[in-house]
């Protein structure tokens, strides 16, 4: 049996503003220290009442291109950088206020996020973490039988996570692979930084549809055919690990540490999710 770990909170409170991606509004986040067992709990402040949505697998809606969470018709999205940045950081109790739906893309990573966390502190409390611990191998495919992405988890002592992507030789993203045994440290400096990616094509189609209006190439890594447009990576496998950390973000709906060595091969937000139900129905 591993031991757990002590809960954790933010010791005071702190805001993040920024531009939401699609909406194009300005948007203000403020992380509220909480009470140990409350969990990560959003806050619709902009809305009559400030209802409440708890970040629980079965308040997930499906929206393509991020995760998004509902309840009694109030809903926040792109939620997965703010969940990421938390899980990462080991905050187990939150409440996340928010004065419209979306949250701030910022520059595309969660590294903002992690920077206001650690200038305001962290606070252990005196309640044991609740933990997944996967105990035997087994593996998410993809529903549709002609894709070849999975989700497998197999027995380990920490959280091990690695991530394939597949774009192909002919892609400036070409093929990609990151894997990390998270911790604070790990998560600040590896994965924090690592930014949202599209390819140009993608982009045009979001502008053409009349959203991201206010995003530049520099909120965001761009792919043309020889790089990234106006920007520079970061790290030589940026979107490989911004994959992992928009996994990370996702596994924040199981509200507990997970033991597990994870690999994902081209997952996305949706497969992501089966993923969590399947530790859920296995583990309960």
């Amino acid at each position: 049996m591993i031991q757990p770990g002590p809960q954790r909170t933010l010791a005071a409170p702190i805001s993040v503003h920024g531009i939401g991606y699609w909406s194009d509004r300005d948007i203000t986040v403020t992380f509220m220290p909480a009470e140990p067992d409350s969990g990560l709990v959003f806050v619709r402040e902009d809305l009559p009442g400030k209802p409440r949505i708890p970040v629980r697998p079965e308040y997930r809606i499906a929206i393509p291109r991020r995760t998004s969470l509902e309840k009694n018709g109030a809903r926040v999205e792109m939620v997965e950088h703010v969940l990421s940045a938390l899980k990462g950081m080991n905050v187990d109790n939150c409440e996340i206020r928010v004065t419209a739906v979306e949250m701030p893309g910022l520059d595309g990573s969660a590294a903002d996020f992690v920077t206001a966390f650690d200038s305001v502190g962290y606070e252990e409390q005196n309640v044991p973490q609740k933990q997944w611990l996967v105990t035997e191998a087994f593996t998410q495919k993809d529903p549709d039988p002609t894709r070849s992405r999975f989700v497998s988890a197999a027995p380990a002592e920490e959280l091990q996570i690695s991530f394939d992507i597949r774009y192909g030789q002919k892609s400036p993203i070409g093929n990609q692979t990151a894997q990390i045994t998270l911790s604070p440290e790990v998560y600040r400096n590896e994965i924090a930084p690592c930014r949202t990616f599209v390819t140009r094509q993608e982009a045009d189609a979001i502008l053409k549809a009349g959203l991201a209006k206010r995003a530049t190439y520099q909120d965001l890594l761009v792919f043309g055919e020889n790089g990234p447009i106006e920007n520079t990576l970061r790290f030589p496998n940026e979107c490989a690990r911004h994959k992992l950390l928009d996994i990370i973000g996702d596994l924040a709906l199981l509200q507990g540490r997970l033991f597990a060595n994870v690999r994902a091969f081209c997952s996305g937000h949706d497969l992501n999710a089966l993923f969590v139900k399947q530790i859920l129905e296995r583990l309960v």
